[in-house]
């Protein structure tokens, strides 16, 4: 089984997280989820990450600490996504590729109907912010 490991970035702003919902093009239409992609051979995640968010959302973005990975498999191949948490240094997120950006209260994440493999990070989010 093809193992591929993507990056994700959990934008926080004060109380609210920014979400990106998958374009009716990309595997899971529809899906919410934290903006990024594929790491390249040899890339460590944090150039992955600040790489990925320029092309898809043209900001600069300084990378924190882990949040969550979460793992989806499908018949031929296992997805493993690394959730960090990161803040905008430079610029302001647009939806190159993505269907919709949102800001939304951590408090409501659940609102959205996130995609599977992002989930735990959205578990860790509520848990930690929830109180703020």
């Amino acid at each position: 089984m093809k193992e591929i490991h993507v990056v994700g970035a959990a934008i926080r702003e004060g109380k609210r997280i920014l979400a990106a919902q998958r374009s009716e093009k990309m595997s899971a239409p529809l899906k919410w989820e934290f903006a990024g992609g594929k790491v390249e051979d040899g890339e460590a995640h944090q150039e992955a990450l600040k790489r990925e968010l320029q092309e898809e959302l043209g900001i600069d973005i300084q990378v924190g600490e882990h949040l969550a990975t979460g793992i989806v498999e499908d018949s031929n191949r296992k997805i493993i996504l690394h959730v960090y948490e990161a803040s905008i240094l430079q610029g302001n997120p647009e939806a190159k590729e993505h269907s919709l950006l949102k800001w939304i209260d951590i408090k409501d994440i659940y609102q959205l109907d996130w995609a599977e493999p992002d989930i735990p990070a959205c578990e860790i989010l509520l848990r930690r912010y929830e109180s703020i």
